[in-house]
């Protein structure tokens, strides 16, 4: 199985591409998740922002350890893969850009959402090399989806970039992923 070459952020053009709500104070990102379940996320659980900020606490420390290097901000949230097909109400825009211009040592790699991975047992974050290699033996990644030309993936990989220094992206606030 090949790796794909890009990677898709979704995101909502009227906010800002490449944000994290965790990059936000508790009163800011209560009042971003209250709108956004308002208008596209009426699914989104009372408990959200703070089951999103104990996940990236897990990443934060995962990430240091694979990597070997702390950051200084969340991560923002890509899909691995071509993922800019699907209409998404609440994040109608997608950034696809080449996965080899990300730093292989600012991205980490969740089999899968990392709230979802993030509350099983054995959890993990992947760096780019180990997802080289879970692609090289195949099996690994067999049922996950790379892009969502032919409808929705329900298993997909999550890729976390740490830095965003040379990569163009903005850190204004009000977004979610």
């Amino acid at each position: 199985m090949e790796m794909p070459g890009v990677v898709t952020h979704r995101y909502d053009p009227a906010r800002g591409a490449c944000l994290n709500v965790c990059a936000l104070g508790d009163l800011e990102a209560a009042r971003v998740l209250e709108r956004l379940r308002r208008e596209s996320r009426p699914t989104w659980k009372a408990d959200y922002l703070e089951r999103r900020r104990v996940t990236e606490e897990w990443l934060v420390s995962a990430a240091r350890e694979a990597l070997g290097r702390a950051f200084d901000a969340p991560p923002v949230y890509f899909f691995l893969g071509d993922f800019s097909y699907l209409v998404d109400a609440s994040r109608p825009a997608s950034l696809v850009i080449p996965l080899s211009s990300l730093p292989a040592d600012a991205v980490t790699f969740t089999l899968g959402d990392s709230m979802s991975v993030a509350a099983e047992a054995g959890r993990r974050v992947y760096t780019l090399r180990e997802m080289v290699g879970l692609f090289g033996e195949g099996e690994a990644l067999a049922g996950f989806g790379f892009c969502d030309r032919d409808g929705f993936q329900k298993r997909f990989v999550e890729v976390q970039v740490w830095e965003r220094a040379g990569l163009g992206f903005g850190v204004a606030a009000g977004s979610t992923e």
